[in-house]
Parts: C-alpha cells; structure tokens; sequence
C-alpha cells in the first residue's frame, strides 16, 4: 500500500468468503516470533487465515524481519506468552514450506 503494490487488505472475518469465490491470490502475514523448527507464532486469527490458505490451495507466506526468528525456542510450544492473545501456527510451516532461522 505504501510501497504503490496493487493490493486489497481485508479484515479476518471476510477471508473465508473472500477465499471460497477465488478472490484471494496470497495470504501474506506477519509475525510476532519464530521458533527454530519453524513455529510461527502471532496474534489470534492467523492460524484461521492459515488453514483456509492451505483448505482453497491459496499461498500463505510469513513476512518478517531477521530479528524475529529466536533460536533459543525449539518450537511454538515453548514461545513465551505477551499480553496480547497469541497461536502457534503449525499450518503456516505446511502451506509455505518449513522456515528457517
């Protein structure tokens, strides 16, 4: 959007009927942390949005910088809670292939 990129953002909730029509091209998503078999780990929704990428065969990547991966968490299981709700994502490793840090 601010780069002049032809994009559409859309709320969560619209994903799934966005998806079911062929509307969506890619998913592409941030992240909070990275664990080092590939877990992502992010605000509540992106799993959602992750299971329906993979259910209509949509890409679904993660968008994150460098700082984000964290080698000392073996996996999502171990990332440690913040304030805000947070899921661990195992869809987003099989959608996109594994990350690694």
């Amino acid at each position: 959007m601010q780069e002049s990129i032809p994009c559409t953002l859309i709320t969560d909730s619209m994903a799934g009927h966005l998806m079911s029509r062929g509307e969506v091209d890619v998913v592409i998503v941030g992240a909070d942390r990275i664990a080092a078999n590939g877990d992502v780990a992010n605000k509540i929704g992106t799993y959602s949005l992750a299971v329906l990428a993979r259910r209509h065969g949509i890409p679904f990547y993660v968008a994150a910088p460098l700082s984000t991966f964290d080698r000392a968490i073996p996996d999502g299981s171990a990332s440690p809670s913040r304030s805000a709700p947070r899921t661990r994502s195992p869809a987003t490793a099989t959608s996109a292939g594994r990350l690694k840090a």
